[in-house]
């Protein structure tokens, strides 16, 4: 069953307060809205951009770039700080509307996108990241993905950091007892990171749920 988590006029509202954005931006934007591309829209990707530059971010991680729009709020907030954007995403053709999009808006030089599955790119990375974007919990394969990427997300942060996760309320199914594995994996990655030691976290609903969670 899916279910409003906010109210769509207010969400709407919210959208036509946002500045125009730039034509690369609007022009996914379109397409999204054409196609069905998933895309976080204006309003979550300025609150990523705020967040990456009030703490002044320089060494960010996006799990799961799909169409490079989050990416482009978060790189141009690291434009700022004089920081980079390391990016994971395992579809080719996702990759590649990506690359094109960034390329197109001439951010190019301010991240480095792996191509292949998350679970295998990420213990490979660097550590000591400020800011990780975490935008695979609906895709993940199976209820133990979701737990697996949190506890991956805290070893890769360095204390202080942020790491913001998408789609954690996921249409409001998380309230559902019997929910699909996808789902129940969600519901502990949930459970998880508000009970996690080394964690102190907040879930908001903004579109489908933003989590927020600074590392001790």
């Amino acid at each position: 069953m899916r279910y409003d988590i906010t109210n769509i006029a207010i969400e709407d509202y919210l959208v036509d307060l946002m500045p125009p954005r730039d034509a690369v931006l609007a022009e996914l934007e379109q397409r999204a809205r054409q196609t069905g591309l998933s895309l976080v829209g204006p309003v979550q990707g300025q609150f990523l951009y705020l967040q990456a530059l009030a703490m002044g971010a320089k060494k960010a991680l996006e799990v799961g770039i799909t169409t490079g729009y989050a990416a482009m709020y978060l790189i141009r907030a690291l434009q700022q700080t004089g920081g980079h954007l390391t990016a994971i995403e395992r579809h080719a053709n996702r990759v590649e509307l990506a690359s094109q999009v960034i390329g197109q808006a001439g951010l190019s030089n301010y991240i480095t996108i792996h191509q292949g599955e998350w679970t295998e790119i990420m213990p490979g990375l660097d550590r000591d990241y400020d800011l990780i974007f975490l935008d695979i919990l609906r895709s993940a394969a199976n209820a133990d993905q979701a737990p697996l990427a949190l506890e991956l997300c805290v070893s890769m942060l360095r204390p202080g950091g942020l790491l913001i996760a998408d789609n954690v309320l996921c249409s409001a199914q998380v309230l559902e007892e019997d929910a699909p594995p996808l789902v129940r994996g969600i519901q502990q990655f949930n459970r998880q990171l508000m009970s996690h030691s080394q964690l102190e976290s907040v879930i908001i609903p903004l579109r489908d749920g933003v989590a927020i969670c600074r590392k001790k």
